[in-house]
């Protein structure tokens, strides 16, 4: 197998512990380390091969992100429509992407080099500005977020369903989540928990000027048109928590699902906690606080 890897080059712990890994790795398969991580790790006793950031994926088999889920989410939009399944590490954070521990790395690798292992397949979004003379097509595997910015007061911004009129929102904006960002910014605007596979977006208002605007769910092949209705203004339109753009009145965004899927890694021996086992853990659900 060949693998690649990437990682979040401000853990120190990734820093320290991956030499060993790689000489462990180095020994089971052909491995091409991201040459911004490859300058950091350097051993003697290690040979790899390097490649640029944005094409270590190509000609190889999985890819392995040492990181938390913002780290899945840069190795996503790397990937891109490559379709390279992925393995997260986890190094912090709450790891909702991320499939094994540092403390699992050798009996998980193992396995997963043993071929004991499943592809998830995840939904992406396509967004677009219209009326923009920047017409390049965005894509988030978490979610887009149209909000005002720094400004001190609300934006008015109006969405369309398949050209179907839903609701003007007055707030600090919009957020469109696939399944996979239900759990993130979404949740924390009170959206709703979606399982991975769910074939499904969800609109959810931030901090919206009414008492009934709630969260909406909609089939994935369904087109999300947010229009900019307030005169004079900018707003942000930001794509997974990474990459934002400036849009001004008069311009919409449109957001549809992808022609592609980011595929995640999940190992089979022994088995992966489910998408409800990693809810119960990750937010401590059941347990007794009186404790």
């Amino acid at each position: 197998m060949r693998l690649a890897i990437l990682a979040n080059l401000t853990h120190t712990a990734i820093l320290e512990i991956l030499p060993v890994w790689l000489e462990w790795l180095c020994r089971r398969a052909d491995v091409v380390v991201a040459d911004d991580l490859a300058r950091l790790v350097q051993s003697a006793n290690t040979r790899f091969e390097t490649a640029p950031r944005r094409s270590v994926h190509q000609n190889c088999d999985m890819l392995i992100s040492l990181g938390g889920d913002g780290t899945i989410l840069s190795t996503a939009h790397t990937v891109g429509r490559a379709g390279v399944p992925i393995l997260g590490v986890k190094f912090g954070g709450l790891g909702f992407l991320t499939e094994v521990g540092p403390e699992e790395f050798y009996t998980a690798l193992e396995a997963i080099l043993a071929g004991h292992y499943e592809v998830q397949k995840r939904i992406v979004l396509e967004a677009r500005v219209l009326n923009s003379p920047d017409a390049t097509p965005l894509h988030a595997m978490n979610d887009f977020v149209v909000d005002k910015g720094g400004q001190t007061r609300l934006v008015r911004l109006k969405v369309m369903i398949d050209n179907e009129y839903l609701n003007t929102y007055i707030s600090d904006g919009l957020i469109v989540a696939t399944p996979t960002g239900s759990t993130a910014y979404s949740l924390a605007a009170g959206g709703p928990i979606m399982p991975p596979e769910m074939k499904a977006m969800v609109i959810t208002p931030i901090c919206p000027h009414s008492l009934n605007a709630r969260p909406v769910v909609i089939p994935d092949e369904k087109i999300v048109t947010i229009e900019i209705a307030t005169e004079e203004t900018q707003v942000n339109l930001s794509v997974d928590g990474q990459v934002t753009r400036k849009i001004s009145s008069g311009m919409a965004v449109e957001i549809r699902k992808a022609d592609y899927f980011i595929n995640l890694v999940r190992k089979t021996i022994p088995t992966s906690n489910t998408f409800y086992d990693t809810l119960r853990i990750k937010f401590r659900w059941g347990e007794d606080i009186r404790k």
